[in-house]
């Protein structure tokens, strides 16, 4: 949709956008979707499910509930698009915000501050929030992320970006000082602990 057209929409670009994404392609339907942070204001109205991404740490788990129970009064389904921590002591309260801890003005970047890696603290996180949405019966629940390559782990803690990423396994490259290097993945705590968490779920053979 043009500027134009999105100015002379009464209600807004997205009240005007949404019928033309449900427009038949090829005769499927294509139900739009919108992934919000916890502050926009969404008309979730026009949408099929209400889709959060959804960083808080609250220290009570009734909290997480009263707080996303909040998102029901649309009666749809309710899903979490993103939802993680990073991978240091206190990352968790800074939710959404916990990756603002680089200088990218060093070379090579660095991280700010004296942070102290705890692969624990991530991994509590997430299982203890998925706990919750399962709990609660939500939609769907996206972990973020899987990796990060632009934020290697480095045995040096000024240096080691991965503190600073939200995915699940740590970058490691060949030659830590250069970026365009050959890179791999190995699984962090997170990892296992999803794994370990999906693996209740699956059906004993």
């Amino acid at each position: 949709m043009a500027a134009a057209d999105a100015r002379r929409c009464p209600r807004g670009h997205t009240r005007c956008a949404v019928p033309e994404g449900r427009a038949p392609c090829d005769g499927c339907r294509r139900p739009p979707q919108r992934g919000a942070a916890q502050e926009d204001e969404v008309d979730w109205d026009l949408f099929d499910i209400v889709s959060v991404n959804y960083y808080a740490y609250h220290a009570r788990r009734v909290e997480y509930v009263r707080e996303l129970t909040a998102y029901r009064r649309w009666g749809k389904p309710v899903a979490t698009a993103e939802f993680g921590s990073c991978t240091y002591l206190g990352a968790r309260e800074l939710g959404g915000r916990g990756w603002n801890v680089v200088d990218h003005t060093e070379q090579p970047e660095e991280i700010t501050g004296d942070l102290v890696r705890s692969e624990r603290t991530q991994a509590a996180y997430i299982t203890d929030v998925l706990d919750v949405f399962e709990s609660m019966g939500l939609y769907a629940a996206l972990v973020y992320d899987f990796v990060t390559p632009d934020a290697p782990h480095r045995p040096e803690p000024r240096y080691d970006l991965d503190m600073a990423s939200y995915s699940i396994v740590r970058t490691l490259r060949e030659r830590p000082d250069d970026p365009a290097s050959a890179w791999h993945w190995e699984p962090k705590q997170a990892f296992h602990a999803l794994a370990r968490h999906y693996g209740r779920h699956v059906p004993r053979r």
